[in-house]
């Protein structure tokens, strides 16, 4: 019997009605169309442009074999974006970039640090210790400076020496070391017995979609590094300006890339990474800043 065909050829895959393209509202542009066309024909191959904006690329490709001639092709397409202007909708608008605005979360918290890497275990800008003032020093350091202390022999513990609010310490060489708030008749009774404390910390997550390599390399060799500023020279900005566009503490940069994840999809890498902000900054001996 005889097989009866009807329609044009479509050795070319021919667009199907209706064409979405989504803005999540970073850049990222997604859009899914369907096409139709002979299954002898020319396919729709991973990489094609997509029918409206050429910089969105085809990655993913669903095909259903409809009949023993024809088939239809079921085309995810993404692709970056910049706006024209900041109230710009009008999709006529979007043009290319390299890579989308940082989506950013955050969150801040308490965490356990040992008491002596407090700010004002030794020294505070002011007040008159030991009374309970936000200025005032925790151990202090004597008759001597914040960095060079001399304190006094204890009377509780032989061989200790002890600071303010109780606080002892034995001596190592010409340094003192820290053993404990041993004095529970201090006038000031708040730290006895305790060695540790919580100290805020600030984390944050942020992703990033970009079409260069290039940029998945330097956030891969970014990870363990401190800034200074939001980003590395040229890249993306990983901080909004919201939150400050200088971080310098008394140690140093106070932003760290503390760890990233990436995909691919087709031409486009989603870059999901961590970053933490230390108020005193991350010392550059340990923590080296951003590569140029």
């Amino acid at each position: 019997m005889a097989v009866i065909k009807k329609g044009a050829a479509l050795s070319t895959a021919v667009q199907q009605k209706n064409c979405n393209v989504t803005n999540d509202g970073y850049g990222l542009l997604t859009s899914t169309v369907l096409w139709q066309g002979d299954l002898a024909g020319v396919p729709i191959l991973k990489g094609s442009d997509h029918p409206e904006f050429s910089f969105m690329k085809a990655w993913k490709i669903q095909r259903e074999f409809t009949t023993t001639s024809r088939i239809e092709y079921k085309v995810d397409y993404v692709g970056i974006c910049t706006e024209a202007a900041g109230d710009a909708e009008s999709p006529g608008l979007w043009t290319v970039a390299t890579n989308t605005t940082a989506n950013i979360s955050g969150a801040a918290s308490l965490a356990s640090e040992g008491i002596t890497s407090h700010p004002k275990f030794f020294n505070a800008t002011s007040g008159s210790p030991p009374a309970p003032d936000l200025n005032a020093m925790i151990a202090g350091y004597g008759t001597g400076t914040a960095s060079a202390p001399v304190y006094p022999a204890s009377t509780l513990v032989t061989g200790e020496y002890v600071g303010l609010n109780g606080a002892h310490f034995k001596k190592v060489g010409t340094t003192y070391q820290f053993t404990g708030f041993k004095d529970p008749s201090a006038s000031y009774r708040a730290f006895y017995g305790k060695s540790n404390y919580l100290a805020p910390t600030t984390g944050l997550s942020g992703i990033i979609y970009t079409s260069s390599e290039a940029v998945v390399q330097k956030f891969i060799e970014c990870v363990g590094r401190s800034t200074l500023v939001n980003g590395w020279s040229g890249g993306p900005k990983l901080v909004p300006d919201f939150m400050g566009v200088y971080w310098e503490g008394s140690f140093g940069a106070q932003l760290l890339l503390a760890g990233v994840n990436f995909e691919q999809y087709g031409h486009v890498y989603k870059c999901s990474y961590q970053i933490r902000i230390n108020k005193e900054g991350w010392p550059v001996q340990v923590y080296p800043q951003f590569l140029a």
